[in-house]
């Protein structure tokens, strides 16, 4: 990979571990808004919880969960993931039907965040993507030999 393409790559990374940490910025203060609105409401709800996930070497992936309560155990629960659907980087509202006022206008607030990240990080890994793959074909066709071009004889 030519050093320029290299530099390219290396500032893609860069950037993508950015939005990442913004996004695991925003889960916390997603579980400090929730923690807030339970003291100040004392409302008990089903909990949605948000996962990252590393799912390649260059990639992690962003989604809700819903926390199901394990039955005889006191506050332990099981992350069942919520299907969001292939292609897609928002989930749509009714993902979150089981959350109830006032968690969420919150869960909705933070997907419209957290949808924008995903979208943000997906543009980010194609673009990596092309300039390698592109970088890996420009340099299997320079180590052609061409030879001369025919002359007739």
């Amino acid at each position: 990979m030519s050093k320029e393409a290299q530099t390219i790559v290396t500032l893609l990374d860069q950037q993508y571990d950015q939005v990442l940490a913004q996004a695991r910025s925003l889960v916390q203060t997603y579980v400090g808004a929730s923690m807030n609105l339970y003291k100040k409401t004392g409302v008990r709800s089903v909990v949605a919880a948000v996962s990252i996930k590393q799912v390649s070497p260059n990639a992690f992936s962003i989604y809700w969960c819903k926390l199901v309560p394990l039955q005889g155990q006191k506050n332990k629960f099981a992350p069942l993931t919520i299907p969001k659907g292939n292609g897609k980087h928002k989930y749509p509202a009714s993902s979150f039907e089981f959350v109830k006022y006032p968690y969420r206008r919150l869960v909705l607030q933070v997907e419209e965040q957290l949808a924008e990240i995903r979208r943000i990080a997906s543009e980010n890994r194609q673009l990596r993507r092309t300039l390698v793959a592109y970088e890996n074909k420009l340099s299997r066709y320079q180590a052609l030999d061409h030879g001369d071009l025919y002359s007739g004889e």
